[in-house]
């Protein structure tokens, strides 16, 4: 492995995307933080063939670009990075439609920090230490 794992998180709220880096950080992952999808793929097509992403955590419902049209745009362009669908909706539609979309994985919020380290470990195909 050449260096941590980079993790993008694509949230339009900033605090719920800095804490969500904050804890991932903390599990050795390097990260990036966008507020929004258009910008978030302008960023990844930049930096694909310098430091390509290895996991993007995804917010489903944000203003603009949702999360679903980005999800569709990461799967068509990139369909090797893993995306974990995260929102407030307890919807299991939501989520179920994500999942038929590419999605690798959901959480739901409030976030479970347990939960999500060990989602990302699996999406990333890292042995779980639980």
């Amino acid at each position: 492995m050449k260096g941590p794992r980079r993790i993008m998180i694509i949230d339009d709220d900033r605090c719920i995307g800095e804490a969500l880096r904050d804890r991932i950080q903390a599990a050795g992952y390097e990260t990036i933080v966008m507020t929004d999808g258009c910008s978030a793929l302008a960023t990844i097509a930049l930096e694909s063939g310098r430091s390509p992403l290895d996991l993007v955590l995804l917010d489903l419902n944000m203003p603009g670009m949702d999360g679903m049209a980005v999800l569709r745009a990461l799967h068509e362009k990139y369909p090797a990075i893993p995306v974990i669908m995260i929102s407030a909706t307890s919807e299991r539609e939501a989520f179920a439609d994500a999942v038929r979309a590419g999605a690798r994985d959901y959480l739901p919020k409030p976030i479970d920090y347990k939960l999500l380290e060990e989602k990302c470990r699996k999406a990333l195909g890292e042995e779980s230490a639980y």
